[in-house]
């Protein structure tokens, strides 16, 4: 059984802990940590794991996977002291590795300690694909999101943006997937998770609409291997609209392949 440890006890901690608990995966969970240590002490009441007093003592807990799932960034504190201790870490969110030098101090430091990274495929799809792709020259990536305005909120706020105001289709950015995850770090994850398995820096538009309910992503990726074009309608986290609920079950599927014998895809 695949013993296991969170660091960040939000909407994704609390999904992974209720389906551990309906036992949908083979799985314990061993230990939470967050800086609200009532949040981890909610969950510990679910799973009956320890409350650390920090990601260190969390760390040196016995566990086989660290999932990290507080804050892009948190990733490098969590993942050194996980990967310097021997553990394999998830990373949820993936926005860190927009940073090539945090991609590279992370993956030379798994290699030495003979460790694994994981990063879930999150609220898009096509990855496997993608990354089949990326053996041939990638000549465009796009991502085109849309999203309820809602889920938009705290990043257009924070970019001085009246959501109220919005009462139509609007394009609220349009740029690299640098400037994409800057402004809006906690709802295009998936753009660098794109530019990560293509190997090519994803062009990002998104758009808040104040009409749908779904979070939507539209992928086009040209290849001298052949183009793919993929469109995901997501349904928003219940716990958190800013986080689309396929990625909270796209952690569970990582996890359900770490511990089963036969892992399907690339």
């Amino acid at each position: 059984m695949l013993k296991i440890g969170i660091v960040g006890c939000g909407a994704i901690a609390s999904f992974i802990s209720k389906m551990v608990v309906k036992k949908k995966i083979n799985a314990k969970i061993v230990a939470y940590y967050d800086k609200n240590i009532h949040k981890a002490e909610k969950l510990s009441k679910i799973t009956n794991a320890e409350v650390c007093s920090s990601v260190d003592n969390l760390v040196e807990k016995d566990i086989d996977l660290v999932v990290e799932a507080a804050s892009v960034k948190a990733v490098e504190e969590i993942a050194i002291k996980a990967l310097s201790n021997n553990k394999d870490i998830l990373i949820m969110s993936v926005g860190a590795f927009v940073d090539k030098e945090l991609f590279l101090k992370l993956y030379n430091l798994a290699k030495e300690k003979g460790r694994k990274i994981y990063l879930p495929s999150g609220a898009v799809a096509g990855i496997d694909a993608i990354k089949s792709l990326a053996l041939g020259k990638i000549e465009e990536v796009i991502l085109k999101t849309t999203k309820p305005v809602e889920g938009l909120k705290e990043a257009l706020e924070n970019k001085g943006v009246d959501p109220n105001k919005i009462k139509e289709p609007t394009v609220v950015f349009e740029g690299d997937v640098f400037d994409a995850i800057k402004q809006f770090p906690s709802n295009i994850n998936v753009s660098v998770m794109l530019s990560i398995a293509s190997e090519f820096p994803a062009k990002v538009v998104i758009i808040a609409d104040p009409k749908i309910k779904t979070n939507n992503h539209e992928i086009f990726v040209k290849s001298s291997i052949g183009t793919l074009k993929v469109l995901v309608k997501n349904v928003p986290c219940e716990e958190n609209p800013k986080t689309s609920a396929l990625a909270a079950y796209s952690a569970i599927r990582i996890i359900k392949d770490i511990s089963e014998p036969i892992e399907i895809g690339t």
